[in-house]
């Protein structure tokens, strides 16, 4: 009696529509352009915004949170958290496309995933909530002192919120090696850009961030372009 075979599927039939592996182009590029309007989105609040770095003098935060236009800060402040809407939706449908085909990349981008969930948490409870306190109080009859501690939790939460960045763009780098999936710009880079913002993040957590958010763009230039039918190396 002969034995059952399974039916081959060739990788083009594999990655086909109504499969596990297949992500449409159009989700590609939902995906590309959702983290580089988020981005557009974080620099536009920013511009509005007033931040002040621990270590300055009391009196130097007084006067800066003290003489603040409290609407237009706030104003700032609401457009940039609106980009982490952006970016919850972009690293839901990019942990899709990198975790398609092997089990390594599955895991990989799920723990990219989960990262992301964690950054986005912690920066809308820990990085605009606090600073805005800080800001309204000082012009409210708030100690100093109380307004330069609720400052720093911001401050010393960013150091951290930087760190779990490094983190998902490591674990994002191993999900596209396992997948061959942009191998070089968010495969290799993104791997030795993660393990080096984790290692050393507290040594200078404003440069790493401004790298990760380089990289970050590169990727979504490269998920706006589409899926290819050939492996990526970009």
């Amino acid at each position: 009696m002969s034995q059952p075979t399974q039916p081959v599927t060739t990788p083009a039939e594999a990655d086909g529509p109504g499969t596990r592996a297949y992500v449409s182009p159009t989700l590609w590029r939902l995906a590309g352009g959702f983290a580089i309007a988020h981005v557009v989105l974080l620099f536009a609040g920013l511009s509005q915004e007033i931040l002040v770095e621990g270590g300055v003098s009391l009196p130097k935060l007084q006067e800066v949170y003290g003489s603040a236009n409290l609407t237009r800060v706030f104003t700032g402040g609401y457009v940039e958290a609106m980009s982490f809407l952006l970016l919850t939706a972009a690293v839901v449908i990019i942990a899709r496309v990198f975790g398609r085909r092997t089990e390594a990349g599955q895991v990989a981008a799920q723990t990219f995933l989960a990262l992301g969930v964690v950054f986005i948490a912690s920066t809308l409870a820990v990085g605009f909530a606090p600073g805005a306190a800080a800001m309204y109080g000082s012009q409210h009859g708030a100690d100093i002192h109380a307004v330069a501690m609720v400052n720093d939790i911001r401050n010393y939460g960013y150091v951290l919120q930087v760190a779990i960045q490094g983190g998902m763009a490591l674990a994002l780098g191993i999900a596209a090696l396992a997948e061959k999936l942009f191998v070089k710009w968010v495969g290799w880079a993104g791997a030795v850009l993660g393990a080096a913002c984790v290692v050393a993040v507290p040594l200078a957590n404003n440069v790493f961030g401004l790298v990760w958010l380089i990289w970050w763009v590169g990727l979504g230039v490269l998920l706006l372009r589409g899926p290819r039918t050939a492996p990526r190396s970009a």
